[in-house]
């Protein structure tokens, strides 16, 4: 975001484009959603018939959100065709709504927002970003029920087992984020959602 003026000890951490704020007339067009370390910064113009309005950004501090019991009070909402990222601040609520391809995208982006506003206030990811990532159709979910599914068959056709018999395939969820995790026994692998290393056990 070129237009907001960063703080002598503030950094970017997360951005999105795709995101409008709810409530905002229509004639407001959302233009960036961006996280940094000290702030929540959504920048907007408003439309006009000829050429773009001026920009117009909205600041709300980090440290104006409401933590309770150690959690961050940012919570993901079911939209009709997107999800929406409501941050509860100690004198408003603000809801945007991530505007992406699909539903499940959209609900990733949330997610990864929760998690980026949960370790900026607490230092942990964030639990509701875990569950709501668990809700999410994924690759190494379908992988691994794909590649169990061709073993079967193979097995049961063929009279042999695909499997070397060294490593077997296991499923497990993520340590830091818990996601679904697929692979073979005794490997190291990386989170896609969290970045987290792990050996599958």
């Amino acid at each position: 975001m070129e237009d907001y003026r960063y703080g002598p000890d503030e950094t970017k951490v997360l951005s999105d484009s795709d995101v409008r704020r709810c409530g905002d007339p229509s004639g407001q067009i959302g233009r960036e959603l961006l996280l940094t370390n000290r702030n929540i910064v959504y920048t907007w113009e408003t439309r006009k018939l000829i050429g773009h309005g001026a920009r117009q950004s909205d600041t709300y501090p980090l440290s104006r959100l409401k933590t309770i019991d150690g959690v961050a009070q940012a919570k993901y909402t079911e939209g009709a065709y997107n999800a929406k990222l409501d941050l509860f601040f100690i004198d408003s609520t603000v809801s945007f709504e991530f505007r992406k391809d699909s539903k499940d995208s959209s609900k990733r982006a949330v997610a990864q927002w929760l998690d980026a506003i949960s370790r900026q206030l607490t230092g942990r990811p964030s639990e509701e970003a875990a569950k709501l990532r668990k809700t999410i159709f994924g690759v190494e979910m379908f992988a691994g029920a794909l590649k169990g599914t061709i073993d079967s068959f193979t097995k049961t056709f063929s009279g042999r087992d695909l499997d070397d018999g060294s490593a077997k395939t296991v499923t497990s969820k993520c340590v830091g984020c818990r996601a679904p995790l697929t692979g073979r026994q005794g490997t190291n692998v990386r989170c896609r959602y969290c970045d987290t290393e792990q050996t599958l056990q």
